[in-house]
């Protein structure tokens, strides 16, 4: 059993390749998974005790899965937590449509996105200075006026408060604002740990008295670490299962198991599955650190043990502040940075956090070095869990028998919400679309399959995604499919970024891509499209198709010639490819006999790596397998491999796969070091750019684009990298998969959704305009 996960990083980005046997992630796909998380018990604002109110007519009903009930804009970890985080609170910096920062919301700005100018407002600006020392200072200033939901007034007092928390050397959230160049952070954080993080560090070699925590406090660490942590690592896999739909609530483990890639007996315990993972690595550690669905032994350990083991205790010198967080106003602050990070301004968009709610007024006094709560302990901000309090368009009521209930703010920025309540209903997602339909739920996030599509359109007279029953809509997925070439491995007289090496690859590549449209269509239908660039669609960064100099991936001949015209039929289309190939390897060197139609002096077989377990279920199986046809037809042997995913992946990893299928998941910065710059090829650096593509030019464009903080300059960058990459003929960008949103077209007014709906711009992002019949 090999339950190895992949990590891969694109454009700064995580994929999670799911493999064999134990392997932690989504059953249904290769791409990525998102972690977990467990409850918490909380108090205050509201109450897990209350009944959900009688459904007034001005309410929307919206299905979500399980929550993890860390409704927190510390330690919220699940999506359908995050939601509700980002219903009640509101952050200083929003996103536009292609997940760039809008950095003068005060003022309002306008973005153009998908051809059409749209309007964005937010509470703060934030100008970025690039010193001439190598560090930057990120200004800060946001709005005087705004409010929160209880009426108390917001400042910067708020914004430092909230900082403080996630910079906190116990803090065990999600946020990783911490790891930021932040001038003084490390120094603050330094000289002090959780007490349970202490325990472990110093080892199970017998306690020896210390002023950190007492024998008592060793011994229960170690039973529970040893004797239950196990177990809780694999029934929070279970519960993931669950929680996600993958599982219902009354399967057993053994079932959640199967779905998670471990065969175990019908009467197996949570310790059996977890037994059963550890036996398939040579050690616990990456056993461990390959499957967990969102926490390790130790924080498992240490959250089920409690406050005692979750408190600082001092382990050396630390320093009393953060020297690079600098209160310049009531209402302005500046981040100062040893250095700059391209990926440090989308961590400005943290969240404005009630001091007086979350933390202790009597314990601010930002002069004398006191942060709204006592320095390595968060027990005050973790009592507030269950309960979120901020500034955003909805205030939580409650949270009872599954129903989050929500009450319109009329202190939000941006007015008061149309719809007075918004009700967040648990659900499997299999319930989702029927639901809809019988009215228990107004809208819901189903998982996008074709049983999906077809309970859609069955459900509306017009047998149309969007019809008098049911509106959907699509939006493009956080990544992107794609088939690699690895040019140390296909090129012409070893010499990979010689014209010649990339006339070959690009031969093949041309072959490839004519056949997407047909394939792609075929084994998708609505529930994805073929996208040009490598890429994703949603990426600020990503070249529309309004823009200058905008074509088809491999679309030109060997001469620079379009290979294509508007009217030309598939068969055409394909014809015309085939002619453009012949071109390309007659331009690698190989020679041509007019009156055969073959190559006469290949004499290499080539190799593409499929990772449909050999049930040829994969969007790229076709498309190589319409390409091989052609090229055996012109006396070049391309061997199509259906392997199962194990496979696939030790190839890729010991940069052994020649051509190879595979998805990417895209973040918010399209910074391309990890995959394309140079020093992560050949099995150097992550052993991440497994094209091996190695091009200074290509370095120095990456280079500029992570140095710079104009995002004008920084999509210009981009898109004459990509161009270098195309040119390498390494990667062929396959298809962007689709996530879709479904309304009542009865009970919600779809004239009031959002436009042009984009992973970073969702349902939700005016919501204070959207409206119930």
């Amino acid at each position: 059993m090999n339950g190895k996960k992949l990590l891969y990083l694109l454009l700064a980005v995580v994929m999670l390749v799911s493999l064999a046997a134990c392997t932690g992630s989504k059953p249904a796909d290769t791409t990525v998974s998102n972690p977990p998380a467990s409850g918490n018990e909380g108090d205050s604002q509201g109450s897990g005790e209350e009944q959900p109110p009688e459904e007034p007519r001005d309410t929307m009903v919206y299905a979500t899965a399980t929550f993890g009930q860390k409704f927190s804009p510390f330690f919220a970890t699940t999506a359908y937590d995050m939601d509700l985080v980002n219903l009640v609170c509101v952050a200083l910096l929003p996103y536009d449509r292609g997940g760039a920062m809008i950095l003068d919301g005060m003022n309002g700005t306008t973005r153009r996105y998908n051809g059409t100018d749209y309007p964005y407002s937010g509470i703060a600006n934030c100008e970025i200075v690039q010193n001439d020392d190598g560090t930057v200072d990120y200004n800060l200033t946001m709005r005087d006026d705004i409010v929160f939901s209880d009426g108390k007034p917001a400042d910067i007092d708020d914004v430092i408060f909230g900082i403080y928390v996630r910079m906190d050397p116990t803090y065990d959230g999600s946020s990783t604002l911490y790891a930021l160049p932040i001038t003084g952070v490390t120094e603050y954080r330094s000289g002090m740990d959780s007490r349970g993080n202490a325990i472990f560090a110093d080892g199970e070699n017998g306690y020896t008295e210390n002023d950190k925590y007492t024998e008592d406090q060793y011994n229960a660490f170690w039973e529970y670490y040893n004797d239950q942590a196990g177990a809780d690592f694999a029934q929070e896999i279970v519960d993931y299962c669950i929680s996600h739909g993958y599982n219902s609530a009354d399967d057993s483990v053994a079932a959640c198991a199967a779905t998670w890639g471990c065969e175990l007996p019908d009467d197996a315990t949570a310790k059996d599955f977890w037994d059963t993972i550890v036996a398939a690595y040579d050690t616990t550690e990456e056993a461990e650190e390959v499957e967990s669905a969102g926490s390790t032994r130790l924080q498992l350990t240490i959250a089920n043990l409690g406050a005692d083991y979750q408190t600082g205790v001092e382990t050396g010198e630390s320093a009393p502040n953060i020297s690079g967080i600098i209160r310049t106003g009531d209402y302005s602050m500046t981040i100062h940075m040893d250095s700059y990070d391209a990926t440090a301004i989308y961590e400005m968009a943290f969240g404005v956090d009630p001091l007086h709610y979350y933390g202790d007024e009597a314990l601010y006094d930002y002069a004398n070095n006191s942060f709204g709560f006592k320095k390595g302990d968060l027990s005050g901000v973790k009592a507030k869990t269950t309960a979120p309090l901020g500034a955003g368009p909805y205030t939580f009521e409650s949270y009872a028998n599954g129903v989050v209930t929500l009450k319109a703010n009329p202190n939000y920025f941006e007015g008061k919400p149309v719809i007075e309540y918004l009700q967040m209903k648990e659900a499997v997602d299999s319930d989702y679309v029927p639901g809809t339909v019988t009215g228990t739920f107004d809208f819901s996030v189903p998982s996008i399959n074709d049983a999906t599509l077809k309970a859609i359109k069955d459900a509306n007279s017009n047998d149309e995604l969007v019809g008098d029953v049911l509106t959907t809509y699509l939006i493009d997925y956080r990544g992107y499919g794609y088939l690699g070439i690895n040019a140390d491995l296909v090129n012409v007289n070893g010499e990979p970024s010689s014209d010649a090496s990339k006339a070959l690859r690009k031969g093949f590549m041309t072959l490839f891509a004519v056949y997407r449209d047909t394939v792609i269509n075929s084994y998708y239908g609505d529930r994805a499209s073929v996208i040009q660039y490598p890429i994703s669609n949603t990426s600020w960064a990503a070249p529309q198709p309004a823009d200058e100099g905008y074509r088809q991936a491999y679309s030109l001949d060997v001469d620079g010639n379009q290979i294509y015209d508007p009217s030309m039929s598939a068969e055409q289309r394909y014809a015309a490819a085939r002619e453009a190939a012949i071109g390309y390897f007659k331009a690698a060197g190989f020679t041509y006999d007019e009156e055969t139609g073959k190559f006469t002096d290949v004499t290499d077989t080539y190799e593409i790596m499929i990772p449909g377990s050999g049930e040829q279920d994969h969007p790229a199986y076709g498309v190589a397998i319409a390409a091989s046809e052609v090229l055996d037809e012109l006396g070049i042997k391309l061997q199509v491999n259906d392997v199962v995913t194990s496979t696939w992946n030790n190839a890729l990893e010991g940069n052994t796969a020649m051509m190879w299928a595979a998805a990417w998941q895209a973040s918010l910065d399209p910074d391309m070091t990890q995959v394309y710059r140079s020093n992560n090829a050949h099995g150097n650096g992550t052993n991440s750019n497994h094209y091996s593509v190695d091009d200074a030019d290509l370095d120095a464009l990456i280079d500029a684009g992570r140095a710079s903080a104009d995002t004008e300059e920084r999509k210009s960058i981009y898109r004459d990298a990509m161009d270098i990459i195309m040119d390498w003929g390494c990667e062929l960008p396959l298809y962007q998969r689709k996530d879709c949103y479904v309304a009542s077209s009865i009970r919600v007014d779809n004239d009031t959704m959002p436009k042009d709906l984009t992973p970073f711009h969702n349902w939700y992002s005016e919501i204070q305009t959207l409206a119930v019949k």
